[in-house]
């Protein structure tokens, strides 16, 4: 942990709603707001290290199905419409299996990661 002499104070003003979902944060996990803060700074870097890589950080359920995935926004680059996304996918794939085969391929190697993740 960084040592308290070492540490740079920062002046934040927030809406009052941010301020409620900082407050109800810091009770559910039995903690400061500021301590809040530096976890969220600490996911926010492994979300725009994992873009940066081409990767994708999300929230598995029980079946390790990706639920919601976490993305970072970027007020630079516009979006695509849909239909664009769409079509540009057209001919990109190609496989001699069918499409069951493809399925089972994809289950029997799905892992399970045992690794603990800290923030």
């Amino acid at each position: 942990m960084t040592n308290i002499q070492n540490m740079v104070r920062l002046n934040l003003d927030l809406s009052p709603e941010l301020n409620q979902i900082l407050d109800e944060l810091a009770n559910k996990i039995g903690t400061s707001k500021g301590d809040v803060l530096r976890q969220a700074i600490t996911l926010m870097q492994i979300m725009v290290i994992a873009k940066e890589e081409t990767k994708k950080l999300g929230v598995p359920e029980a079946n390790q199905l990706i639920v919601n995935e976490i993305i970072v926004s970027s007020e630079q680059q516009p979006k695509p419409h849909a239909s664009e996304d769409f079509l540009e996918t057209f001919g990109s794939w190609e496989d001699t299996r069918t499409a069951e085969e493809i399925v089972d391929e994809i289950y029997s190697s799905r892992t399970v990661s045992e690794r603990n993740y800290s923030l």
